[in-house]
């Protein structure tokens, strides 16, 4: 991973991230948040293009299945973050 370690990049998931990446000539916002209510918080990965596209969302009480669900997700042409994170390069957070 170009830009951010991975371990950081993991960690950062915890953290209400806004990142920016690229993965093979596409890019991705990765986005975490709490509810107005500040109870569940929400990680979600979607395509910054012309139509963007939602490819995750994880919405939990407990910020750590959020992280593992997005960990387990094969978001990246069928490929987990650990599977595509050689050719991830954070472009922005």
């Amino acid at each position: 991973m170009l830009g951010n370690g991975l371990n950081e990049f993991i960690d950062d998931m915890y953290h209400n991230p806004e990142k920016e990446i690229s993965y093979c000539g596409k890019r991705y916002m990765v986005t975490g948040y709490v509810d107005e209510t500040s109870e569940f918080y929400t990680l979600e990965v979607y395509t910054i293009e012309k139509d963007c596209k939602e490819l995750f969302k994880f919405t939990s009480k407990v910020r750590y299945e959020c992280v593992e669900a997005f960990e387990k997700a094969k978001i990246f042409d069928g490929k987990t973050i650990y599977e595509a994170e050689k050719d991830i390069e954070v472009l922005f957070g």
